[in-house]
């Protein structure tokens, strides 16, 4: 369970992209060239399809690192448990803990570790193969944007030891767990950017959304890229003008304005609820009683925020008349990301069975709904932002989310 009682959120619109240039940048010489979709679910899925390359992604790393120097061990997976919390496991027996000596800049104890040894304590509960030895999280993993991390792995009743880390960023935990191509109901593995830029360069490039709803690349030994095409690289909120800093090595090229399909307030929402409508065709009988007709029943969240405005932390007023909602018109698909930094599907906790753990890498269950990602349609169609008074600092929005019926 997210250990913040009130999370920021995100709103994330439906894009076509189909209309893009086929080679929207190039980098020195070498064309970004892809085959772009008229339908992405959100900007996390056509920025990296809701994984990372194979050899980049966690457990692919972990594996990698692990068969250096002082590595140990066969085979390694990292993962979420059905309670919701990192479990990293192993052919051998093994202890871990945050390191923070030496450790990358901007490193967090993204797992939940902490600074004290944990030592294995059963078998696996996650992955393929289930692997002898595991150790479970005893914190919350951090949700949000992945920077770095450094951890200490052990080997127990060995002389094995290595340190995991973790550099050049990504879009979350849950992301950076996830493999593009791993084929299940939320990955993308064609037509994303990220995969597109691998492709093009055989290097490290990660493309994603930060905390505040800016597009990031994260790349390392590539030359700097040249847009082809500006209607993109408006779109996802570059101005062209922008200038990369280095982190750990890394050139880290963030969009000076929000995404156009991405809102990310500053503030927790005010007010999250569900409507039920259920929708059927009824005669009344000339005896007494009705004869019905079942036709469905529609759920809708009810979504009221502060939406930031001019004298606030952020000014995202003139973004969600001019940018955003041109995107989220009645009937686009919008998704609501309840706990923004963890890009899972809402799931309520009477559909957790034996096929369907209560937490995994594509679902969360926590707070039975109340977190995870609503994937919906947009049925407001006005938008009054009328200031509540002369500060204008910021300005209550209201509106309704239908849900998908899956």
């Amino acid at each position: 369970m997210n250990p913040s009682p009130s999370p920021n959120f995100a709103l994330l619109a439906s894009t076509d992209l189909s209309q893009i240039n086929s080679k929207p940048f190039n980098r020195g010489a070498t064309a970004i060239n892809g085959n772009w979709s008229d339908n992405y679910e959100d900007m996390i899925s056509f920025l990296n399809g809701r994984g990372m390359a194979n050899t980049h992604n966690l457990p692919d790393l972990l594996l990698l690192t692990s068969a250096g120097g002082g590595g140990f061990g066969t085979n390694w997976h990292i993962g979420i448990d059905a309670n919701d919390k990192v479990e990293i496991s192993s052919t051998h027996t093994f202890k871990i803990k945050y390191n923070t000596t030496g450790a990358p800049d901007f490193a967090t104890d993204v797992f939940g570790i902490g600074t004290t040894f944990v030592n294995y304590s059963g078998s696996a509960t996650i992955g393929s193969p289930l692997l002898a030895y595991k150790v479970t999280s005893p914190g919350e993993w951090l949700r949000g944007e992945i920077i770095a991390f450094s951890y200490t792995i052990e080997q127990i009743g060995g002389a094995g030891a290595f340190n995991f880390n973790f550099i050049g960023n990504a879009q979350d935990l849950i992301v950076a767990c996830r493999e593009r191509g791993n084929g299940d109901i939320d990955d993308l593995n064609s037509g994303t950017l990220e995969g597109a830029d691998v492709t093009a360069t055989s290097g490290d490039t990660r493309w994603y959304i930060d905390n505040n709803g800016h597009v990031v690349n994260s790349s390392i030994g590539l030359t700097a890229l040249t847009w082809n095409d500006t209607t993109l690289r408006d779109f996802l909120g570059f101005t062209g003008s922008e200038t990369a800093s280095t982190v750990n090595g890394y050139s880290v090229l963030t969009a000076t304005h929000p995404c156009e399909a991405v809102l990310v307030p500053s503030r927790p929402y005010q007010q999250n609820h569900v409507s039920t409508e259920n929708v059927s065709q009824s005669r009344r009988k000339i005896g007494g009683g009705y004869t019905s007709n079942y036709v469905g029943t529609y759920n809708t969240t009810v979504l009221g925020f502060d939406l930031d405005a001019n004298l606030d932390l952020i000014n995202l007023y003139q973004h969600f008349i001019h940018k955003f909602i041109n995107h989220a018109s009645k009937g686009e698909r919008v998704n609501f990301y309840q706990v923004w930094g963890d890009s899972r599907r809402s799931l309520i906790s009477s559909n957790v069975n034996a096929s369907q753990p209560a937490h995994d890498l594509v679902f969360t269950s926590s707070r039975n709904g109340f977190e995870g990602r609503i994937r919906g349609c947009m049925i407001t169609t006005e938008f009054n932002l009328m200031f509540p008074n002369n500060m204008r600092r910021r300005v209550p929005v209201n509106m309704r989310i239908e849900h998908l019926n899956e």
